[in-house]
């Protein structure tokens, strides 16, 4: 996907479809071992850079925990290889693989954050995004509260951390490095999600 996911409900060939997903907002925190989302525009005091404009406040998307995302009921459940989750019909959520694979094809872990992050909207040292992904510098969050906003980005994968289910790898730019970095995050944290296409849908 070009574009942060913003769905509130799952899909209907998802094994969650129908399911509600909880919702936090600045004054209504929400349990973090259960799937909820969180869009940052709705926070007001989220310390914006001037670099960010209405219209790419517009194009955050929403941040997931990792619950949400793969489409589990606890923090801590395993999931492995490719799982719709939040996606829509046709589409998984990444494994961390998927990523490693796009950071090699855009000249490594060293130089890949240059050609995925946007033009525009970044702190400091905007991208090139001759890679067409566009990724903007939306944060993270966690319950109720945003950080980061302008400075960083990070990307759901479906691989939970070996050893340690309380942790997924997550794809991270920063604001001040050309590094596409691949780090392990709590479940509980909420992130952006990008999903890829996946045509016929494997089996859960």
């Amino acid at each position: 996907m070009t574009e942060n996911l913003k769905v509130t409900q799952y899909d209907t060939l998802s094994p969650r479809s129908g399911e509600p997903i909880a919702v936090a907002t600045y004054n209504q925190s929400v349990d973090i071992n259960k799937p909820y989302y969180i869009d940052v525009s709705d926070f007001e005091e989220t310390p914006y850079t001037d670099n960010l404009t209405e219209n790419i406040r517009n194009s955050f998307g929403l941040l997931y925990n990792w619950s949400a995302a793969a489409g589990t009921t606890e923090n801590n459940t395993t999931a492995g290889g490719w799982i719709q989750g939040i996606c829509p019909n046709g589409w998984v959520l990444p494994t961390a693989d998927d990523w490693k694979e796009l950071v090699s094809i855009l000249g490594g872990d060293k130089a890949a954050g240059q050609p995925l992050k946007s033009r525009n909207g970044w702190y400091t040292d905007i991208g090139s995004d001759v890679s067409g992904m566009c990724c903007y510098p939306v944060g993270l969050a966690a319950n109720n509260f945003v950080s980061l906003v302008g400075q960083q980005t990070m990307f759901w994968s479906s691989t939970s951390q070996l050893g340690d289910n309380a942790k997924s790898t997550v794809l991270k730019l920063f604001y001040d490095s050309d590094e596409a970095e691949m780090p392990n995050i709590f479940k509980y944290q909420a992130s952006s999600v990008r999903c890829v296409w996946h045509i016929p849908m494997p089996e859960n």
